[in-house]
């Protein structure tokens, strides 16, 4: 599986890990499962884990993806941390086209400072 997805009841914060090359299908497989085992939690706090993940996706799926995500209707009052290497996001077109379209998310590379930053009263 190019994708894992488990959840911290301490924190009540969804993860999705991914590995290696993921396809788009394999994508939206993750945000369908996610939104229909999670989508209950409010506000639903996702944290997408991509420090090893590998892009190959093409520019224009990497856009439609970041677009889907920000029009999905069980991510509308998500919070969304991305954790990245440092030195390198291999998500930054999808995180860009979501952004843009509305879609709630901030940039780590501090697995602590993405939970703090989703488990923050939220005003």
């Amino acid at each position: 599986m190019s994708y894992v997805i488990w959840i911290d009841h301490s924190q009540n914060i969804v993860t999705v890990t991914y590995t290696g090359t993921v396809s788009l299908h394999n994508r939206l497989q993750a945000v369908e499962r996610v939104c229909r085992n999670y989508s209950h939690l409010q506000p639903l706090k996702i944290l997408v884990d991509v420090r090893e993940l590998v892009m190959d996706l093409s520019i224009e799926e990497q856009k439609e993806f970041g677009k889907h995500l920000a029009e999905h209707p069980g991510l509308a009052n998500a919070r969304v941390a991305v954790l990245h290497k440092p030195d390198f996001n291999p998500n930054v077109v999808i995180d860009d086209s979501a952004f843009n379209h509305g879609y709630v998310l901030a940039q780590f590379s501090s697995r602590t400072d993405a939970e703090l930053w989703l488990s923050a009263d939220i005003k």
